[in-house]
């Protein structure tokens, strides 16, 4: 088997069949579940054997949140949109264009 170690002797990855670069070669004892159980940082490599890190923190995966309703930008882009109306309306107007003309 072949192992990926920090500095931390935290196994980060392994390979059971071909190649790893910079990976070194394990011989020993693999614990039962450990490709099965496999998390980055999940297990340590200490005195040649493979154990369950004490330490292991599950990392926090951020959920994106979604806005309820429209952005700064979006209020301003709608802003512009409801003055241009009302210029175009009043420019209608003075043209003659419009209703009330």
């Amino acid at each position: 088997m072949l192992l990926i170690v920090n500095d931390n002797s935290e196994i980060i990855e392994f390979a059971s069949k071909g190649s790893l670069p910079n990976a070194i070669e394990f011989v020993g004892i693999v614990p039962d579940g450990f490709e099965t159980n496999f998390k980055s940082s999940f297990y340590l490599l200490k005195d040649n054997t493979i154990i369950a890190n004490p330490n292991y923190v599950a990392p926090v995966i951020a959920v994106p949140t979604v806005p309820d309703g429209p952005t700064a930008e979006q209020k301003m882009i709608n802003q512009l949109g409801l003055q241009v109306a009302a210029l175009t309306t009043k420019v209608n107007q003075l043209e003659g264009g419009g209703i009330n003309g």
